[in-house]
């Protein structure tokens, strides 16, 4: 009996250690409603273009991507990322970029510079991988945006 339970505690032991990437990506795929600071705080500089990441405020976060400065507010249940550029920009312009692009909205602040933004509801539950491809997109859309700028 007890070299039964020996081999079955090995043989158990040598699964989780084979299985350990796929014990790493269990935290990706955990249902997150609330989000911690720390937690967004690591997702956020690990993003590979993430420079000089920084907590401005209670909540609120400042970093750099390529550049471009960007802010993320954190509020627990929800997350917003958000970029403002001093340019000045048409309302029809602006108007053009919330008719033809999806998953972030642009608008003239009371100053008329043009800013970009995306929400994040965590309420219903989100995964961390969630998180990081919400992350992306809205830096694939900011990119897109500060071309459309330019134009």
């Amino acid at each position: 009996m007890n070299k039964f339970l020996s081999s079955v505690v090995a043989a158990v032991v040598l699964s989780l250690v084979l299985s350990g990437p796929s014990l790493v990506r269990a935290d990706d795929s955990e249902v997150i409603k609330e989000m911690p600071a720390g937690q967004i705080e690591r997702i956020v500089k690990g993003f590979q273009d993430v420079q000089d990441f920084r907590e401005v405020a209670d909540g609120v976060y400042a970093f750099n991507v390529e550049g471009i400065k960007m802010l993320i507010f954190n509020k627990g249940k929800t997350l917003q990322l958000h970029a403002g550029f001093s340019t000045k920009i048409s309302l029809s312009r602006i108007n053009e970029w919330n008719r033809t692009k999806r998953l972030s909205r642009a608008y003239n602040d009371q100053d008329g510079d043009a800013n970009i933004e995306a929400d994040l509801e965590l309420t219903g539950g989100v995964t961390q991988q969630n998180v990081k491809e919400w992350l992306k997109t809205y830096v694939i859309s900011l990119k897109a945006f500060k071309k459309h700028l330019d134009q």
